[in-house]
């Protein structure tokens, strides 16, 4: 899993649009579901759903390789784009980069909202979290 991504966090928008843009996020949805792909049939996907320029996809998905998000290589005069990392690593690195900027600068602001969050909103997962402290503080 590469470690060096960096994505900005904007926790108003949803899903993965938190740190990839939408037209970033709908491009790699495509790529995770088809594993690999061209400009050509990714803009072809998504031409079918709105009007979109062939350069705005062509930019989008170079950006994103060099991200680190998709590698691309070139076959014959196209270049091939397929995912660098699963949709299920990404979103894990995601969470942990930003849980950890949240634990190193304001440690006890965080772990006391996640608390009070989850007995408000998802007592059972307040008790797994109790249960996985005990686990590993042997208390």
């Amino acid at each position: 899993m590469p470690l060096n991504m960096r994505f900005r966090f904007s926790p108003a928008k949803d899903g993965l649009v938190k740190v990839l843009g939408p037209l970033e996020t709908e491009i790699m949805q495509i790529l995770w579901q088809e594993e690999r792909s061209t400009v050509k049939k990714v803009h072809r996907r998504l031409s079918a759903q709105r009007e979109i320029a062939y350069t705005t996809v062509m930019t989008t998905m170079s950006r994103l390789a060099e991200k680190g998000v998709l590698n691309r290589h070139r076959e014959g005069l196209a270049y091939v784009y397929a995912p660098a990392i699963s949709e299920e690593d990404f979103v894990t690195m995601v969470v942990r980069q930003v849980l950890d900027g949240l634990l190193d600068d304001y440690s006890d602001t965080a772990i006391e909202y996640m608390i009070d969050y989850l007995a408000r909103n998802n007592p059972t997962e307040l008790k797994r979290l109790q249960t996985a402290i005990q686990s590993r503080t042997g208390a």
